[in-house]
């Protein structure tokens, strides 16, 4: 259901974003065996050095006894992949959850003081990018990619494994579908009421809609920013907006009723929502071409102290059953076009004729740090 062909595309005023045009053409029958990573020798002799590696590899997490990893996800996301992960392999995670601007802090502070608990970050991906790399934390992930099944490059929209980093080396993503940003109450808001960005600028709107807080993400900042302009936020700010701090606290004055309108942050948590029953729904706007990543982009860091374990971890974050795993939990669609898709309604899921900003690249997340200033500047009318 997904295409593979990327092409980039210069956005006037932009920095150069990789734009995806993704066909959803159905894959005509399976996907042919995925090669062994090469080695020296026969096909043979390279299919039994993966091998060989993997089943060591198992063995050593095993003895390493368990995983650390430091993440933005929610409690269900945690849940369900220790559970995956202790019944396959037999070793447990340790979770260490926070908000993507406390824990690069948590993790610099930790190792200056010589603790170097954490073994891989799950999400805060601006922070990996501009705050743990460049301060040299991150080991390039890319050699413990393995499994055929995830260097197999037939398998992945975009023909490739989803690098989120320019050099291919340190962060991996496998969740890529359409990102909505526009949430709304079904029982305040009638359908078809809201249908672009613009009619939020209505009064009759005013001090009805909730926005993150530019200090806690910037994502949906740079993402209208593109679509809108910059001169859209200032005029939606002049509407009262109410910005919130914690997604999840956002998601539930939606569902709640409090607010009628929301900018949403957070796929998982929106997932959770919904699976509960809550009267919410995202709205499909004209201006929206993006796809996310669901907040779970991944790197490794130097000195890990269970780094066999994580190299099963990531190679099974990337295989057919990590993935479907992820795309189950996080209701956004997997970036692997053997990954199922029978959970997701069609209005979520990438379409044939659309050409897309990938959010989940390295150019996108500078645009983020980049605007920083800027998004706190047109906030602080309604920022306490």
């Amino acid at each position: 259901m997904n295409g593979k062909a990327i092409k980039n595309v210069m956005l006037p005023g932009l920095v150069s974003l990789g734009l995806a045009f993704v066909s959803c053409s159905p894959p005509q029958g399976p996907a042919p065996p995925a090669a062994a990573p090469a080695a020296q020798g026969s096909a043979g002799v390279a299919q039994q050095g993966w091998a060989a590696d993997w089943e060591s590899t198992v063995a050593g997490a095993k003895k390493e006894g368990g995983l650390n990893i430091y993440t933005v996800s929610g409690p269900e996301l945690r849940v369900v992949v220790s559970k995956a992960i202790k019944d396959k392999y037999g070793f447990d995670i340790e979770w260490t959850a926070g908000k993507a601007a406390e824990l690069p802090q948590k993790i610099q502070t930790e190792r200056r003081a010589g603790l170097f608990l954490a073994d891989l970050i799950m999400g805060s991906t601006t922070r990996q990018l501009t705050v743990l790399r460049p301060e040299g934390m991150l080991e390039p992930i890319k050699p413990l990619l393995v499994l055929p099944e995830v260097l197999d490059k037939t398998v992945w929209a975009g023909g490739d494994i989803p690098w989120v980093d320019n050099d291919k080396q340190y962060i991996i993503n496998t969740i890529l579908g359409p990102d909505r940003r526009l949430a709304i109450n079904t029982d305040m808001v009638r359908p078809g009421q809201i249908t672009s960005f613009n009619d939020l600028l209505d009064p009759r709107w005013k001090g009805k809609i909730t926005v993150p807080n530019p200090r806690m993400t910037m994502k949906f900042f740079s993402e209208l920013s593109i679509v809108m302009g910059v001169d859209w936020w200032k005029k939606l700010v002049a509407n009262s907006p109410v910005v919130f701090d914690d997604a999840r606290l956002g998601i539930e004055w939606l569902a709640r009723g409090k607010y009628p309108v929301m900018i949403y942050n957070n796929a998982q948590i929106w997932y959770d929502f919904v699976q509960a029953g809550a009267p919410i729904k995202k709205e499909i706007l004209k201006e929206e071409n993006f796809l996310t990543g669901g907040a779970i982009p991944t790197s490794f860091f130097n000195r890990a102290p269970h780094p066999n374990a994580a190299k099963v971890f990531v190679n099974w974050y990337l295989s057919k059953e990590g993935s479907t795993v992820l795309t189950r939990v996080i209701g956004v669609q997997s970036a692997r076009l053997d990954a199922p898709i029978d959970h997701l309604p069609a209005d979520e899921l990438r379409q044939a004729s659309a050409t897309y900003v990938i959010t989940e690249a390295e150019d996108f997340f500078l645009l983020n740090a980049r605007d920083q200033d800027l998004a706190e500047q047109i906030f602080a009318p309604v920022l306490k």
